[in-house]
């Protein structure tokens, strides 16, 4: 079950990449006129402060806090550090010589967070009136 949950982490970090190659900067700070609304830009910073926080978590078996390292919200910004993110939570995964509950749980914890953030993005980016990339394999149904 670890091999899929991985297999799907690392198709949705592509996704996450090619949304990114695809938007300008304008569209990542877009704000919806919606109630409880958050620009691509504030789910995007989330999906990379994740990534690299549980990059470390997963590495030391328990949670070490949380925190972004996205600065600017910018296209240039997001697809780099969306880029790095995505490098770093990979390959703490596959570093892991030894799978205890606490790390499957943060795995799936993780997993989880890239998928709801995935159904929001699909939100935004469809209130906004632009494409997703055809790796969007959700966005069909919309």
């Amino acid at each position: 079950m670890r091999e899929i949950i991985v297999e799907n982490l690392r198709k949705r970090c592509s996704f996450y990449a090619e949304l990114a190659e695809q938007v300008d900067d304008e569209t990542i700070n877009a704000e919806l006129g919606v109630a409880r609304h958050r620009s691509l830009g504030l789910h995007l910073w989330c999906v990379v402060g994740t990534r690299e926080s549980y990059a470390k978590a997963i590495t030391a078996g328990a949670m070490r806090g949380w925190a972004s390292s996205v600065a600017n919200f910018s296209r240039d910004e997001f697809i780099g550090k969306l880029a790095e993110s995505s490098r770093a939570l990979l390959a703490a995964i596959e570093a892991v010589a030894e799978w205890t509950p606490e790390r499957d749980k943060l795995l799936a914890e993780v997993a989880e967070h890239e998928v709801m953030h995935e159904g929001q993005i699909i939100r935004v980016v469809f209130g906004l009136e632009k494409a997703l990339p055809a790796s969007c394999h959700w966005a069909v149904c919309g």
